[in-house]
């Protein structure tokens, strides 16, 4: 599995495994107008001035652009820590073998559906469905479905940090370790993984409109929008708290150890930065300051 795969395996559970395509249950609270920015100053006592960058993992090659500031900040660090080691060999093997399941996808759903996803792969996508048979299902919507979303080329805003970063001669850590990442991809039931794709596929317009709408909120650079975007899309079962307020306060104590050592670069996934248990507010809980670069 190449680099490229290994990113895209790695950092879009969130977006597409969890149920873009769920009833929407609304957001709660008036929308309050707060500073739009994807990167974040974070200083005070006991640490080296470091910074937060939200990242979108993949979007359309023709509409990426990392922006002067990022690079500017992110030349002046001296540590770039990211979520995982998008590089490493044991995360290639170990999302290689945690794909693959004992079990046929059409064991997983009715025969009505599994000629509809047939279907659907063959019109939409263009591929053959037995090729794909043995792929489990929250795997199989990340390898047909988001590229069919984004287009065939999409750039990776973490791929192109960490290229920055070697070329830099910058120091690079992570947050997480391979073990860690693909124990993300089996927490939900297999069966469960199967109607969540095969409401992607029923509701596939809905998908790119809802995709679309990500992109340009990212694109404006706000945080909040995007969170309370995500947020209103939650499925009856709500995998938030593990794959993001639970994964921030646990990277809380290792990013501030980070930080006190060196002046840091992190850039992790665009939906940890806001919200009530988000790293903005997290680290301002703990004492520090954390202010937007406009």
């Amino acid at each position: 599995m190449s680099s490229y795969s290994s990113a895209f395996f790695s950092a879009l559970c969130f977006f597409l495994c969890l149920g873009l395509v769920s009833p929407a249950k609304g957001v709660c609270g008036e929308p309050v107008a707060k500073p739009q920015s994807l990167l974040w100053k974070v200083s005070g006592k006991g640490i080296k001035t470091s910074y937060l960058f939200g990242t979108f993992h993949l979007v359309p090659k023709e509409e990426f652009v990392m922006p002067g500031k990022v690079k500017q900040k992110m030349m002046k660090s001296e540590t770039v820590v990211f979520e995982v080691d998008l590089d490493s060999p044991e995360l290639t093997r170990g999302l290689s073998k945690a794909m693959r399941m004992n079990k046929s996808i059409e064991s997983l759903m009715t025969p009505q559906d599994y000629s509809l996803l047939s279907q659907f792969v063959h019109d939409t996508l263009e591929k053959n469905m037995d090729q794909f048979r043995f792929i489990k299902p929250g795997f199989l919507g990340q390898l047909l479905l988001y590229p069919k979303l984004l287009g065939y080329a999409p750039e990776s805003y973490d791929l192109e940090l960490l290229n920055l970063a070697k070329k830099w001669h910058k120091n690079i850590s992570v947050l997480e370790t391979p073990q860690e990442q693909i124990a993300l991809f089996d927490q939900s039931t297999l069966e469960t993984q199967a109607t969540q794709l095969l409401n992607n596929v029923k509701q596939f317009d809905r998908q790119r409109h809802l995709m679309r709408k990500m992109l340009d909120l990212y694109q404006q650079e706000d945080l909040e929008g995007l969170y309370s975007l995500i947020a209103s899309q939650r499925g009856p079962e709500d995998s938030q708290e593990l794959l993001l307020d639970e994964r921030n306060k646990k990277w809380l104590t290792p990013l501030l150890r980070q930080m006190q050592e060196t002046r840091s670069f992190v850039a992790v996934g665009a939906a940890h930065l806001p919200g009530d248990t988000g790293l903005i507010e997290l680290l301002r809980q703990q004492g520090y300051k954390v202010e937007p670069v406009l």
